[in-house]
């Protein structure tokens, strides 16, 4: 096992700050998402209609996150396109 010097010319965190970062914690990865019930879709928005998006949530009363958005959306255009086909 090599033996190196410690680097030089990087600040130290103190203490108190090691100890506030631990503190702080996080959260654990969301369950939910790791089931088999849930399909990871990359998905690619031209920037302008991203825009758009981002606007509208921004205008909206209540705070959405766009996930949730995007979601409805999609649940309100398979909802018109099934009842065509009933």
């Amino acid at each position: 096992m090599t033996i190196v010097r410690k680097p030089k010319g990087k600040a130290q965190a103190s203490e108190a700050q090691i100890a506030a970062l631990i503190d702080k914690g996080g959260s654990a990865a969301d369950q939910k998402a790791a089931t088999p019930d849930n399909l990871a879709v990359a998905l690619r928005i031209p920037r302008p209609l991203a825009e758009r998006l981002t606007r509208a949530l921004e205008h909206n009363m209540t705070r959405m996150p766009r996930h949730t958005w995007i979601l409805e959306a999609i649940v309100e255009k398979l909802d018109r396109e099934t009842r065509t086909l009933d």
